[in-house]
């Protein structure tokens, strides 16, 4: 339904009226000035139609007069439209109003036919009036012979012998004058017959135009309704005679003071009443009615009585707000349409035929670096010679195929910026009239430079990152082989130095073996020391390789449930029967590197329970979860580690105590850091002296590499 509203009040594609009149003062003013005249010509006849009918109530047929008053404004109406579509292009709505002109004529033609006889056989008032004037002659004369009668029978006994002969002649005249009154009573009969016709006709008219009649009696307050104005009212039709406050019980209560006012101001200036109100029905209806009405005065000119009909115009007002709703959408439309034309960020213009500017937006008129004034009229060569010998054939391709030709790139220079090439996007669309043909061009110009100045820097990094890629090729196989040629210097490193080191730890042993007798305790103590330097050496040759491995070995993803895996981790480390692990609950399943989560929190969980100063110690083992990771700790209730060590202990070699009091590599902490930072975690600890140690770290709901 929207969509048939939209075509009626669209202008869709078309162009206005004055277009073909090519906008000449002349031709536009002598069409407007004709069609305003016949406009107002044809308004006033009904006008005076309608007085005519509303003065002479008597007029048979007047429900006709009305038909041609209809008749008659559809017509101007046609004329106003002529008007308005010079400026407007609302075609359909002309056309529609044309189709209900063309109904209200051929239902006049039609309704007129069978009217004629029927107007023919009334007869006329000249003869009406002849016949009432004989009448009263004829009831005059009877009331002069009644009293000649009457003179007569006061003599009659007197004169019975002299008047014998007159009375005979009397009662003969008498005779005559019976007969007279006899036709004259039929004439009367026939004529209240017609009257009553009339009468009926009237009514019918009434119901047939929506109307109700009223007649109230201002003295007693009592009202007569017709049937059609009870049921306008909504009551049940039947009984005509009502009161005043039948008719108030069903005026809207937001009018009812204005119509009274309106009702008392007619009664007061003795004047017509004429109002538009609303009715509330009992079912919660609001309906429209125009009350109309006369008054009529006493022998001493005081108003007695007040005569009108009631109209329902709920469908006009409907109607008219219909129109005004869409008479505003339309507008603000309109504005709207010129508002975004006026300041749209696109060059925006209309071409005719001979491709001169006929309408240019602000934006273009930049572009170009020539005012909008000075565009119209002159044709795109005269402002832009060289875009404009570029564009004509493109402009003549529009006009010749009716086609829109899309997305054509133009380069070029204009006075704004005669220095500088620029580049736009164009497009060009044929604006056609009613029956197809084009008249005339709309272009929109987006301009590019800026997008075309990016796509060539674009083009020359992407050269530099191809160049760029193809050296970092060469960079990562370089690498790779020197990782292998690490990985292989490691592995002999380790075979060449571990190899030294097991034979002097064995040596030291046979030599022990050896010289058991001869040996001092302090020499026995120097050849423990020994092999220990040569373990802790070993060790920490192994620690390296672990270090050096750390981020440079494939590892696979395994789904991974941390409980379970915490619990085979504290089975291999064999705490003492004294010391505690707890595990917190709600430890989750991830699909993650098991080897390197399980060597995380092996190292944490061995260094808790070998760097704590009692066998009974504790260790609590907790996560949180976050939005994109979780966050694990290993908390104990050791001795607890100083604020000024807590970022040397993640240092490779880095230990709290001398390594010949505790054998520690000082790498396992490094090696952990580095695991968790290279899955994109972090790793801290929270921790005083004599207050135990919390090491935490973050790491990943789902492994990265995935």
């Amino acid at each position: 339904m929207s969509g048939f509203w939209k075509t009626l009040f669209g202008a869709g594609q078309f162009i206005p009226h004055g277009h073909c009149y090519l906008w000449k003062p002349s031709l536009v003013w002598l069409h407007l000035t004709s069609d305003s005249l016949i406009a107002l010509a044809y308004y006033s006849i009904p006008l005076t139609l309608f007085y005519l009918v509303k003065k002479r109530q008597d007029l048979p047929f007047n429900w006709i007069f009305l038909l041609f008053c209809a008749f008659i404004v559809a017509c101007g109406t046609t004329h106003l439209m002529a008007v308005w579509t010079l400026w407007h292009s609302t075609y359909w709505l002309s056309g529609m109003i044309k189709a209900a002109t063309a109904g209200v004529s051929v239902l006049t033609a039609i309704e007129l036919i069978p009217i004629v006889p029927k107007a023919l056989a009334l007869p006329s008032p000249a003869q009406l009036e002849q016949a009432n004037q004989q009448l009263q002659i004829e009831i005059t004369e009877r009331l002069k012979i009644e009293e000649q009668l009457k003179q007569y029978q006061n003599q009659l006994e007197q004169r019975v012998a002299e008047r014998t002969a007159q009375l005979e002649a009397s009662n003969a005249h008498i005779q005559e004058l019976l007969c007279s009154e006899q036709q004259a009573r039929e004439q009367a009969e026939a004529a209240k017959a017609e009257i009553q016709r009339y009468t009926e006709r009237l009514t019918l008219a009434l119901e047939v135009a929506k109307m109700g009649s009223w007649d109230w009696n201002l003295e007693n307050n009592e009202v007569y309704w017709s049937r059609y104005h009870e049921l306008i009212f909504g009551y049940e039709p039947g009984t005509s005679q009502r009161n005043y406050t039948d008719w108030r019980q069903r005026v809207h209560p937001e009018d009812l003071a204005k119509v009274e006012r309106i009702i008392a101001e007619a009664i007061r200036d003795h004047k017509d009443y004429d109002c538009e109100y609303r009715l509330l029905l009992p079912d919660g209806q609001v309906r429209w009615v125009n009350g109309v009405g006369r008054l009529s005065y006493s022998g001493e000119g005081y108003p007695n009585q007040m005569i009108g009909v009631v109209i329902d115009i709920t469908d006009r007002r409907l109607a008219e707000e219909t129109l005004r709703e869409s008479e505003e959408t339309a507008r603000r439309q309109l504005i709207e349409i010129e508002a975004i034309y006026t300041s749209a960020p696109i060059g925006l213009c209309v071409l005719d035929l001979q491709y001169r500017y006929i309408r240019v937006n602000e934006s273009l008129a930049q572009i170009n670096g020539i005012s909008v004034s000075e565009h119209l009229g002159r044709t795109v060569r005269e402002i832009l010679p060289e875009l404009g010998e570029f564009q004509e054939p493109i402009f003549e391709q529009v006009i010749q195929s009716g086609q829109p030709v899309l997305n054509v790139e133009v380069h070029g220079v204009t006075p704004a910026q005669p220095e500088i090439e620029r580049d736009w996007i164009v497009n060009y669309y044929p604006l056609k009239a009613p029956e197809g043909q084009v008249q005339a061009i709309n272009i929109t110009a987006q301009e590019i430079t800026e997008r075309k100045i990016a796509e060539k820097e674009l083009k020359k990094r992407t050269q530099e990152l191809t160049c760029l890629n193809a050296t970092l090729a060469q960079t990562m196989t370089l690498l790779k082989q020197q990782n292998q040629e690490l990985d292989q210097f490691a592995y002999v490193v380790s075979h060449d130095l571990k190899a030294p080191l097991r034979a002097i730890a064995h040596l030291s042993e046979w030599i022990e073996e050896d010289l058991e007798i001869e040996l001092t305790p302090t020499t026995r103590n120097q050849f423990d020391l020994l092999r220990r330097r040569v373990y802790r050496l070993e060790a920490l040759i192994n620690g390296l390789l672990d270090y050096s491995r750390v981020g440079r070995s494939e590892v696979s993803v395994q789904t991974v449930v941390v409980e379970d895996l915490l619990k085979d981790i504290i089975d291999s480390l064999a705490p003492p029967d004294t010391f505690r692990i707890d595990i917190a609950s709600g430890m989750p399943t991830l699909k993650t590197k098991r080897i390197l989560l399980s060597q995380i929190f092996s190292n944490l969980i061995s260094n808790a329970i070998k760097h704590h100063h009692r066998p009974d110690g504790r260790v609590k083992i907790l996560v949180q979860e976050r939005k994109d990771f979780y966050e694990f700790a290993v908390s104990d209730d050791g001795p607890g580690i100083s604020s000024q060590y807590h970022q040397k202990i993640f240092q490779i070699f880095q230990t709290l105590k001398s390594r010949d009091e505790q054998e520690n590599t000082g790498i396992g902490l490094s090696i952990v850091k580095k695991i968790v930072e290279s899955e994109g975690g972090e790793i801290w600890l929270d921790s005083e002296a004599e207050q135990g140690a919390t090491f935490r770290f973050t790491w990943p709901k789902k492994d990265l590499s995935t």
